[in-house]
């Protein structure tokens, strides 16, 4: 057989340098996915590392507790834990065996360890949204950028370049991704700064559309020209109790007591989870017209006691955008030609809140958010009451002493 190259080299030597030169072998990286193993007081989760001295070792960790979330091997809790912690070792050691010439790619970090860690820490919503953001916007301009070597100009160029196609709102969430990544490839040691801190848009941005609130006038009218009790019922959950769209989509017959409804969930595009905030958790009183379209709809049901309220023929809760779009929009069209979603129900719910209440604080409590979030996002102007405002004023100066 003929001597390999190496062996070649080492026969010109002399026979006492022979054995000063050490053996190497530079393992090639390889993604570990880790193996969950499950033990009477919780979960444990194995996979490799090196040593002090770059022997290959089994790790073994405890990855969370036994509880009614975290119930089996197989559940779907506890795998993303371990696809979480597996992207953040898998991160790290790619880091330390990397190659000069082989710099990883944002690509292979998104791929590798972003999306895994963000399916495990973020609402499904918000990891399905930069998953779909990613592919329409962010993937064919830096998949295949070295993570280390991107700069703060290029994402400059690449947002300004998107100012043809994308308003102010949607620039900020390809921006926030964007900065979202470096930033946990930062927090894992892989780069020393975030290149997208200091981007800006070199050009005029354009503004979002107006929201758009109903007036009471058009909830009604939109009520009346729906046809499912369902329907109905949705919608009155929006622009009645300004509920958000997931929220009316994950209430189930058992959140009901005899005068209040218990908001405790949202199921975003039919996907069941927590709800957007802590504070979202709420507990609302039945009013009319909601309270008499729960009592139709329950009997046109067959009387449930469980269960959710709007259901796709699999059982699991519809899917708010599918559910209006087929059995709201067409006809709330018809008698109001703002319409433009479910979502403005909960901004008119609000406005006419405060407008009935001078208070900000009536609008806090029934939507569950902050009182600065209210105020910047829900409360519309109202020429209405910019009038009625100016009627008082005349009124006052008219009867005050020349």
């Amino acid at each position: 057989m003929r001597p390999t190259i190496k062996q070649q080299l080492l026969a010109r030597q002399p026979k006492a340098e022979i054995s000063a030169i050490p053996e190497q072998r530079e393992r090639r990286f390889r993604c570990q996915e880790g193996l969950v193993a499950e033990h009477r007081d919780g979960f444990y989760l194995r996979y490799y590392t090196d040593d002090q001295e770059g022997r290959r070792v089994r790790v073994t960790e405890k990855l969370c507790d036994r509880d009614t979330k975290h119930h089996s091997v197989d559940c779907a809790a506890v795998d993303l834990l371990r696809a979480s912690r597996m992207a953040e070792i898998n991160a790290i050691g790619h880091a330390e065996r990397i190659a000069p010439v082989g710099e990883q790619t944002v690509g292979e970090f998104w791929t590798r360890t972003y999306l895994p860690w963000a399916k495990a820490n973020l609402r499904w919503s918000s990891w399905h949204g930069s998953e779909l953001r990613w592919k329409q916007y962010l993937e064919k301009h830096i998949e295949s950028r070295s993570l280390k070597k991107y700069k703060t100009v290029d994402g400059s160029r690449f947002l300004t370049s998107l100012t043809p196609r994308l308003n102010r709102n949607s620039l900020g969430h390809v921006r926030s991704l964007a900065s979202g990544i470096f930033t946990l490839a930062l927090n894992y040691g892989l780069i020393e700064r975030n290149p997208w801190h200091d981007v800006k848009v070199l050009a005029k941005v354009r503004p979002p559309k107006p929201k758009v609130a109903y007036t009471d006038e058009e909830t009604k009218a939109i009520l009346a020209a729906v046809k499912r009790t369902d329907a109905k019922l949705f919608f009155s959950l929006c622009a009645v109790l300004g509920l958000r769209p997931s929220e009316a989509a994950a209430v189930k017959w058992e959140d009901f007591s005899t005068d209040k409804i218990q908001i405790s969930r949202a199921a975003p595009y039919g996907h069941a989870g927590e709800t957007k905030t802590e504070q979202s958790k709420r507990a609302l009183d039945l009013i009319e017209p909601v309270k008499s379209l729960v009592a139709k709809w329950r009997e046109e049901s067959g009387k449930p006691r469980t269960g959710w309220l709007f259901k796709r023929p699999g059982g699991e809760p519809v899917n708010h955008n599918a559910f209006a779009r087929r059995y709201i929009g067409p006809l709330a069209k018809k008698v109001c030609p703002r319409w433009c979603g479910c979502y403005s129900g909960r901004h008119g719910a609000a406005t006419e809140l405060y407008n009935s209440t001078g208070d900000v604080r009536a609008a806090n409590q029934v939507l569950g958010n902050s009182l600065q979030v209210v105020m910047a996002n829900y409360i519309k102007p109202d020429a209405a009451q910019g009038r009625a405002g100016l009627k008082l004023r005349e009124a006052a100066l008219n009867t005050a002493t020349p």
